[in-house]
């Protein structure tokens, strides 16, 4: 993993996916929001999984998709980075 890919860098590539691409949400839409009730759906998190992998360079497993780790960006984000300095 690239030393840039901090969590907060990953909180930041996550929530602009999120954000930009992927869900329909308001102004206050915070890395803290709730993905499920902003409209993240599985074709949601399948896009934003490869939008991830695309960006890190780093597969992403699948198992680590639980409805704890989609709550947010930033739950999302620490999952990732996890994972990440696991490799």
């Amino acid at each position: 993993m690239p030393p840039d890919w901090t969590h907060d860098r990953l909180t930041e590539l996550i929530h602009k996916i999120l954000r930009d691409d992927l869900l329909e949400v308001s102004g206050d839409f915070t890395p803290a929001s709730n993905l499920i009730e902003a409209g993240l759906d599985s074709l949601a998190v399948t896009q934003l999984m490869l939008s991830i992998e695309e960006s890190t360079g780093v597969w992403v497993d699948e198992s680590l998709l639980t409805p704890e780790n989609l709550k947010s960006s930033l739950s999302l984000a620490a999952c990732v980075h996890e994972h990440l300095n696991r490799r």
